[in-house]
Parts: structure tokens; sequence; C-alpha cells
């Protein structure tokens, strides 16, 4: 059994911010289809929460309909 790697919960809330602004936005999923630069297919599993995008995909598309990203990253912690 293999651990997830860390992108899968970055892409999972991603989804869910995208999906929320197209919600807010108030848009039909045509034109949110169009504003992400998502086929009506990919539009539909976007809907339906599938892991078929990656990282950088929903990067693009979530910066197209004004969803803010920000990244921090730590060091690793060290044993003394």
């Amino acid at each position: 059994m293999s651990a997830k790697p860390p992108s899968t919960s970055l892409r999972a809330r991603l989804r869910m911010q995208i999906r929320d602004r197209i919600k807010h936005l108030q848009i039909t999923d045509a034109q949110a289809a169009a504003r992400l630069g998502f086929s009506p297919s990919q539009m539909s599993k976007l809907r339906a929460d599938q892991d078929i995008f990656s990282l950088d995909r929903l990067i693009d598309a979530g910066a197209r309909i004004g969803v803010a990203m920000r990244l921090s990253a730590a060091r690793p912690y060290r044993r003394r």
C-alpha cells in the first residue's frame, strides 16, 4: 500500500476552490468551461471531483476565474 503524494490533497483543495468560485460567479458550466479552458467533458469531471487534472492545469484554470493562490514551503525538521 503506497501513500498518496502530497499533490493529491493540493489538487483536491484547488478543485473545491474552483467549484466554489464558479458558484459564486453564478455562471453556467458552459461559461465556466470556456473561461477555464476546459472541454465540456472536463468540466463534468471537475464537477464530479475526479482527480484528472495536473496541479499546473488547476493553478492556471483557477487564475483565469480569480482564484488567488499562495504557496509556501517550510524547511524540513532536523534532529540535533
